[in-house]
């Protein structure tokens, strides 16, 4: 039998990112079949479908699914209409990778968990630095030295965003630190520099974190700056971890980098690439890895790790973030 993957939206993203992952699985895969994509724009269906693989292509989602009947369903979607187009597959029993974040706002995010919940079908957030194979390479380190993480700071660094909602963006950041923490947050104070010059609602921010499990964590978010970087020190009891994350090409960290620190010593420093195997975009930067671990446990029966569940404190802090608002909870 054929394991049929079918996607929605044929945006920039997905084009550069999600469509190369595809096109990757299904080449290591024989039973894979890119059925069908799907966009409102008719040229830009087709040319994806063209580009990427694909058997055909649609304008509809309901024709689309109705019609091909696919074993997963790739939602990559604006933000405005995640929510109700997330229900809709989840109610009709497609198991479902979408695009961070997992609802605009909280409210929302409750609403597909009870929809997920209702029909128990599968579903995963995309949240591809979870799945950046340094990152990857990072936590293989702390588990095998058996590492207990005291503290974790992360810097996300923008040229020129002048987004009125850029916690949307740095609710990647978030819930990476939660995610390499292995534990929620247990509360966050905020501080603002607020950027008026710039436009609505432009500033910096910077959270203060205290972590379920006693590790303490800071995050400093600066959309109006010089260059794009994304750098992570992660302080553990056997050492010290730098990442420099690969959030895409031509970005100042290049492939990225990864670097230990042991007694005041370096003692492994690897770049991106040779994690990877690869100096490929979509793979450094996590995309392949998501939609692969995505596909690989439907097709094994088992249910991901990274639900919507499991996205909502990143977005009620991201909420906080949009409010001004000066503590979590």
């Amino acid at each position: 039998m054929s394991f049929r993957i079918c996607t929605i939206g044929c945006g920039a993203v997905s084009n550069s990112q999600h469509g190369p992952s595809f096109k990757r699985y299904a080449a290591v895969y024989d039973d894979v079949v890119l059925a069908a994509c799907c966009d409102i724009d008719a040229q830009r269906a087709a040319s994806y479908m063209e580009y990427h693989g694909f058997c055909e292509y649609y304008t509809d989602m309901h024709e689309m699914l109705g019609a091909v009947k696919p074993d997963a369903v790739c939602l990559i979607a604006p933000v405005e209409i995640t929510a109700d187009l997330t229900c809709a597959i989840l109610e009709m029993g497609y198991p479902l990778i979408l695009e961070k974040p997992p609802g605009a706002n909280a409210s929302e995010t409750r609403h597909m968990m009870k929809m997920a919940e209702a029909t128990g079908t599968s579903n995963m957030v995309a949240f591809n630095r979870r799945f950046m194979p340094l990152v990857q390479k990072s936590m293989e380190i702390i588990a095998q030295k058996g590492s207990k993480i005291l503290d974790i700071h992360y810097r996300m660094v923008r040229h020129n965003r002048q987004d009125e909602q850029f916690a949307t963006t740095a609710i990647h950041g978030i819930d990476l630190v939660k995610y390499m923490a292995r534990a929620d947050y247990k509360q966050v104070d905020f501080k603002y520099r607020d950027l008026p010059e710039y436009g609505k609602n432009v500033a910096n921010f910077f959270l203060s974190c205290e972590m379920e499990n006693g590790a303490v964590a800071h995050l400093e978010f600066l959309p109006m700056s010089s260059i794009n970087t994304e750098r992570i020190a992660v302080n553990t009891d056997k050492g010290l971890i730098e990442l420099h994350l690969p959030i895409w090409n031509g970005c100042p960290d290049g492939v990225g980098k990864l670097a230990c620190y042991e007694d005041g010593e370096e003692v492994l420093a690897i770049s991106g690439a040779d994690v990877s195997g690869t100096s490929e975009d979509y793979v450094l930067a996590g995309f392949y890895g998501e939609n692969a671990y995505f596909f690989d446990t439907v097709r094994s029966g088992r249910k991901p790790e990274g639900d919507i569940a499991s996205g909502l404190q990143a977005v009620e802090i991201a909420d906080c973030i949009t409010a001004r608002k000066r503590h979590y909870p």
